[in-house]
């Protein structure tokens, strides 16, 4: 059976005790309980916190970039699109390599620029045709064993002070969710 965002979450919830019923739904739309609604704010937060913490093998996958349409910056000659589903972009290669074994290191930036009038994340770099090797945020069910507990644990203890807490400090937590999730999105390479 694959595991879900339901299994993780309710997982979390073992883990702060106080007899808190089950979640039901999947990420991000879990139910209107308290712990539901707690999960719906910081379950994506927290996997992509976890996600950046180290270069998890089973999370790399490969993509190839698309031009963003702009000229690029002095001193690159091209800009990429950052990949949508990219939690984090490791490093870039040139699709076709010309020894295996002696790979040249590529330099690239992450940068923002305007795209079609909308503020967009860009990579910048001076390879042609570029490939990259990222963190691609796979499903639930192809997670490392120590990723999920440290997803677990994380949720469960930011969860808990949402839950829990002194009810001032819960409903300040709740509230801090969404900058919690944009602080997490938003984190430089």
């Amino acid at each position: 059976m694959a595991v879900t965002s339901n299994d993780i979450l309710n997982q979390a919830i073992q883990y702060i005790g106080d007899n808190q019923p089950p979640v039901t739904g999947q990420a991000p739309t879990f139910d209107s309980s308290p712990a539901g609604v707690a999960g719906a704010k910081f379950y994506t937060a927290v996997v992509q916190t976890i996600g950046r913490q180290f270069g998890w093998d089973f999370a790399r996958n490969t993509f190839t970039l698309a031009l963003s349409g702009n000229p690029a910056t002095d001193p690159f000659l091209y800009e990429y699109l950052y990949p949508p589903a990219a939690i984090e972009i490791w490093q870039l290669k040139a699709a076709a390599l010309t020894d295996q074994n002696n790979p040249l290191p590529i330099n690239w930036q992450v940068a923002n620029t305007l795209v079609n009038n909308v503020q967009t994340k860009v990579i910048q770099t001076n390879l042609q045709n570029a490939v990259a090797v990222m963190n691609n945020n796979p499903s639930e069910s192809v997670w490392d064993p120590g990723f999920r507990e440290a997803v677990v644990r994380l949720l469960a203890s930011v969860m808990s002070m949402a839950l829990a807490g002194k009810p001032d400090a819960a409903q300040s937590y709740l509230d801090s969710a969404s900058q919690f999730t944009q602080s997490a999105e938003a984190r430089g390479n």
